[in-house]
């Protein structure tokens, strides 16, 4: 008798609570998965067929009732990456989708086919950068074009493939240099282990939705390359040997005006200031220079959007949907109860430097006398992908220069407006005040060769 009630006491502890809920994948042999199937295919094109201009929220909508439907309502597991509270725009809203998003809703039909046990997690969905999704006075307004701007979105199409491309390039660097992915899965299976054998999947994939590497993301754009103003850019470019520099680029002719001061670091050698700056041995042996030509102007534009854009805020989050085996043994069955379980999931990023870079400050000057956009840069590579793409445009674009006679004259008046970034203390204990004032006055002072006329402004 004792026994038996001993027994009888060990099955009720280990019965689930009875506000204990469980949601498991729909097996592909039943009908519920087919239609379940159907109805993913139809949301599928009802994506693909909305314009970039619409309202996203009948769609969002749709989209949350097709993931409590029984065959997707284990998505639970996911803080919903598109709250129907707060619908993104079409333009994210779609973007998400080819990027991550279907292929999350998806996986748990494919966990409902034999021998799959690969889950998903979703991406961050990234923001809009268009005329509809911006504020009136947003610094870029006058460049944006609208979402219902087919033309423009057209014409954003190469550029779109060098931003993914870029971004890409450094998600897969951070991936090749980080170990937080071994981090997490490590992290998560204990925290799993460490629960009763009912409720390891729900720990560990919650732990995993938890966690989140945080890739910089752009925003979805929408934004015609400036034609027209000057493009400054100052600053320092090398380190042993460099070049302080003044370039200024006409948008709307190529024109190309190009002062350079440049030298090597000289460093003394006795014991008392060894491997110091010598700033006057390094001043002695500058070589100064003035160039003028023209760069191609497709070139120039494109970078000039670069540059613009690098400025811009960025998402973080994951950037894409990933793809995470669950661990043998663990049955894949999402549990929840008012109790509920605690978890917590890791999160990190990555960056570098090194110190051979060095800070550009740019400054463009739309026509008309706008208002004036200024930034920063890092050089020649930077960990942030946007300023890194834009590095490379800026090489693309010097590389295309041609030495001839200006069609614009130098902007001096504007240039006065501008400033140089500062230079580590190390490398020019005295600063570059007086050199970057010195390239401004061979600006001034440059004298047309003969057969030159130079149209001033």
């Amino acid at each position: 008798m004792l026994w038996s009630l001993l027994s009888l006491g060990v099955l009720l502890s280990a019965r689930p609570p009875s506000d204990e809920k469980v949601f498991v994948p729909c097996p592909q042999s039943t009908p519920e998965w087919t239609e379940a199937r159907e109805r993913l295919l139809a949301l599928d094109a009802r994506l693909g067929e909305l314009p970039d201009e619409d309202d996203a929220r009948p769609t969002v909508v749709a989209l949350g009732e097709l993931l409590k439907s029984r065959c997707f309502e284990m998505s639970r597991e996911e803080t919903s990456p598109v709250p129907e509270d707060e619908p993104p725009p079409a333009l994210s809203l779609k973007a998400w989708w080819r990027q991550g998003g279907r292929a999350w809703v998806e996986s748990y039909l494919e966990l409902g086919k034999p021998g799959v046990r690969t889950v998903v997690l979703p991406p961050e969905v990234r923001p809009a950068l268009a005329r509809e999704t911006a504020a009136s006075d947003h610094r870029l307004a006058s460049l944006l074009c609208s979402a219902a701007d087919r033309e423009c979105a057209k014409q954003m199409e190469p550029w779109a493939a060098r931003v993914e491309e870029a971004f890409t390039r450094e998600r897969d660097r951070q991936a090749k240099s980080s170990e937080l992915d071994e981090q997490i899965s490590a992290k998560c299976e204990a925290s799993a282990r460490a629960r009763p054998t009912r409720w390891r999947y729900t720990a560990w994939r919650s732990c995993q939705g938890g966690s989140i590497i945080f890739n910089t993301q752009p925003p979805v754009v929408r934004l015609r390359a400036p034609t027209d103003g000057w493009l400054v850019i100052r600053g320092r470019r090398g380190h042993h040997s460099f070049c302080d520099e003044v370039r200024a680029y006409h948008l709307g002719t190529g024109t190309a005006w190009v002062s350079q001061s440049c030298s090597e670091l000289a460093l003394y050698e006795d014991d008392a200031r060894l491997g110091q700056v010598n700033v006057k041995a390094t001043d002695e042996a500058r070589s100064a220079r003035v160039t003028v030509g023209t760069v191609s102007l497709d070139l120039l534009r494109e970078m000039a959007r670069a540059v613009l854009l690098a400025d811009e805020p960025m998402a973080h989050g994951r950037a894409l949907a990933i793809s995470v085996p669950v661990p043998k043994g663990y049955r894949i069955e999402w549990r929840e109860r008012k109790s509920g379980i605690s978890t917590v999931g890791m999160g990190g990023g990555a960056g570098w430097f090194s110190s051979g870079q060095t800070r550009l400050n740019w400054a463009w000057f739309p026509p008309g006398r706008a208002e004036p956009l200024s930034g920063e840069l890092t050089w020649p590579d930077s960990s942030h992908p946007a300023e890194d793409l834009a590095d490379r445009l800026i090489v693309e674009a010097e590389e295309s220069f041609k030495h001839g006679c200006p069609a614009r004259a130098v902007p001096t008046a504007l240039l006065d407006f501008t400033e140089p970034p500062g230079v580590n203390r190390s490398d020019a204990p005295e600063g570059v005040a007086r050199p970057q004032d010195e390239l401004l006055t061979a600006l001034r002072k440059w004298q047309p060769p003969p057969g030159c006329s130079v149209r001033q402004e």
